[in-house]
């Protein structure tokens, strides 16, 4: 008899119910710490933090960014890895960070992301050239005033909070919930990994509140949960995506002290060799990440390895039921 009860023992539905209920209050308890004492040590409000721009005081951006850093936590990182915690002896292979089978797929998973940018960020542009409306419009525009709030870096300090709050929290916490839980989750229901890399894929790109972006950050999420297939390591989509947000980051911070750079990020049109080369960096890295795959197991979402004795963890509730 297995003495620790794991999540494992439930079925999908209940699992699937429990996850939810975590994130729900996980994220509750965040939002409530922040309303709690946000009031205490700042002088700011909410409301002030919904409307900042890049000639906000940067005070309230810091603060505002820091707020953003501890719902992004509570959202996405803790119920993940909580869950993972709660659900399988071995958490880490649960989620999917294991390494990678092969050395060089970190560093291919990158360059796939860096020959993708430009072919995203055109997708994007042209989807903004489609005019959604006046409330769309002023949707998008306030979100986009905050972005550059973030990303209006002063000093280097305010670059390493923007770094960690916009790159690294984002990049480990979300590809956890939705390439090492939710994909997870999805896959379990599907014979292939079709159906649940695409609607786990829109599910990342509408937490995200970017209507003129979501196709492109869509098929960004598509990417990532490609690249964890592929690898069969969350590590490789982790580091992908720490890349897809901190290379804007990093430039925006360059930017900063570059009018060229400042330009560059500022157009609404990406040049042609841009995207041209691009394209040849992408398809390149993608079929040397082909090449050397070390893909997931068929068995991957299995709760039980074959070899793993399951006397005590199951049975245990239905003959109490039979009882």
């Amino acid at each position: 008899m297995l003495n620790t009860r794991y999540f494992r023992v439930y079925p999908w539905a209940l699992q699937v119910g429990l996850f939810l209920l975590m994130v729900m209050t996980i994220l509750g308890f965040g939002s409530f710490m922040v309303l709690k004492f946000l009031p205490v040590v700042s002088p700011y409000t909410l409301t002030q933090m919904e409307k900042i721009n890049e000639n906000s005081p940067q005070q309230l951006v810091a603060t505002a960014l820091i707020v953003q850093g501890i719902l992004s936590i509570s959202m996405f990182l803790i119920p993940a890895w909580l869950f993972a915690y709660l659900a399988h002896p071995e958490p880490n292979e649960y989620i999917g960070l294991r390494r990678p089978g092969k050395k060089n797929q970190l560093l291919l998973s990158v360059l796939v992301m860096v020959g993708a940018m430009p072919l995203l960020q055109g997708m994007q542009n042209l989807i903004g050239q489609i005019d959604f409306g006046a409330k769309i419009k002023a949707s998008q525009a306030a979100s986009e005033s905050v972005m550059n709030a973030y990303l209006n870096f002063p000093s280097f300090g305010a670059f390493l909070r923007g770094f960690v709050v916009l790159a690294i929290i984002p990049a480990i916490g979300e590809e956890m919930f939705f390439r090492g839980i939710l994909l997870r989750f999805g896959k379990k229901r599907s014979r292939t990994m079709v159906f649940p890399i695409f609607i786990t894929a829109v599910f990342f790109a509408y937490t995200h509140t970017n209507i003129y972006g979501f196709l492109s950050i869509a098929s960004a999420g598509v990417l990532l949960a490609v690249i964890y297939n592929l690898t069969g390591s969350l590590w490789c989509s982790i580091l992908a995506h720490m890349f897809f947000n901190g290379s804007q980051i990093i430039l925006s911070y360059i930017g900063s002290n570059s009018v060229a750079v400042k330009e560059f990020l500022n157009s609404n049109s990406a040049p042609w060799y841009y995207v041209i080369s691009g394209a040849v960096v992408f398809g390149v890295s993608f079929y040397l990440l082909l090449k050397n795959k070390t893909p997931l197991p068929g068995n991957w979402t299995d709760d039980f390895p074959p070899n793993e004795p399951q006397e005590g963890e199951w049975d245990f509730m239905q003959k109490n039921k039979q009882d």
